[in-house]
């Protein structure tokens, strides 16, 4: 059985280094959530390589751009882990 991670502030440093640990590794660990507070390209390139069940971006505005470019996605984008069942 898989092991459910959630990282976060993935698209900083000690995130990205935590995701190239489990990229080796995928068969033992289901990448479950991902945050960070902005930058779009990391965060449009992570949800796409790791389908995240969920996604929470700090940014209201990066938030807004995320959403509407993966409104068709499996991920649900959130704005706060408030909305995360």
């Amino acid at each position: 059985m898989k092991k459910k991670i959630a990282i976060l502030g993935s698209t900083g440093s000690i995130g990205k280094t935590s995701l190239s640990i489990f990229d080796k590794n995928l068969g033992y660990f289901s990448i479950f959530l991902l945050s960070s507070k902005s930058n779009y390209k990391i965060i449009c390139n992570q949800i796409q390589k790791y389908k995240p069940n969920y996604f929470v971006i700090i940014d209201k505005s990066i938030y807004e751009r995320v959403r509407k470019k993966f409104k068709r996605n499996k991920t649900q984008i959130k704005n706060n882990f408030k909305d995360i069942n």
